[in-house]
């Protein structure tokens, strides 16, 4: 089970969001990958994930680093220790996948609460830089789904408001052998002319509705145990009931 510890990090200046605090996994000990590092570059991966900002966006300047890890570091080295979990940027950034997962709990963009002044930082910050991340590499396995989904998100929205734009099927009235047809497939004794004449009398409405689905429709007569026959309705009661009363 994880153990959440918190450490102090940067204020994130470019969207003026104070994130003093964030959470830590202290399981990261028992890890091969992590165990397997030098000291400097496990001081040096505690580093990035201290001062990336609260999107897990890095700005690396190296010879700070160095400064505050105690050992000189040589960029290209970085990059080639931590390719399978950092993301490097076009424009000189590093970004860590797996941070909002962990730190925010979501596995989605759509689950980043908008409302939220922090989670919405988060999710513009994904956007902005979306254009500038490089195709997923086979070789490296980058877990970058969700920061192509936060890129996609706004394509899906627009999706799905011109889905509730489509109309609606127009429901269009049976014929009579169109319900006959129907019910000598399903077998039922509905009489269609009966069932097209009490439907057509109320406008095709289904209580205070218009019907949508006349199939449907058809099936609740069968369920409801109603047998039309010419233009009068016969109530065919079901059998646990005649034994109840005793028939």
């Amino acid at each position: 089970m994880n153990v959440l510890s918190q450490i102090v990090t940067h204020t994130e200046k470019e969207r003026g969001i104070q994130m003093a605090k964030r959470y830590f996994d202290t399981d990261i000990w028992k890890k091969r990958w992590f165990r397997s590092l030098s000291p400097k570059y496990k001081s040096s991966w505690w580093y990035i994930i201290s001062q990336c900002d609260h999107a897990g966006f890095f700005e690396p300047d190296i010879e700070i680093m160095s400064i505050f890890v105690g050992e000189e570091l040589n960029e290209k080295d970085l990059m080639a220790i931590f390719s399978s979990r950092i993301e490097y940027l076009d424009n000189g950034k590093w970004f860590i996948p797996k941070f909002i997962q962990f730190q925010y709990k979501v596995s989605h963009p759509d689950e980043l609460n908008l409302s939220n002044r922090v989670h919405k930082s988060v999710y513009e910050r994904i956007k902005k830089y979306s254009h500038l991340f490089r195709p997923i590499d086979e070789a490296t396995k980058l877990h970058t789904s969700f920061i192509q989904a936060a890129k996609d998100k706004d394509k899906d929205k627009a999706i799905k408001n011109s889905s509730k734009k489509i109309k609606r099927k127009v429901f269009k009235i049976p014929t009579e052998q169109e319900v006959k047809e129907y019910c000598d497939k399903r077998e039922n004794n509905i009489n269609p002319a009966a069932f097209v004449a009490h439907y057509a009398s109320r406008g095709w409405m289904v209580g205070k509705n218009k019907m949508v689905d006349w199939k449907a429709a058809v099936r609740t007569w069968e369920n409801n145990d109603f047998t039309h026959k010419a233009n009068t309705k016969v109530f065919v009661e079901p059998e646990h009931r005649k034994k109840k009363r005793g028939w």
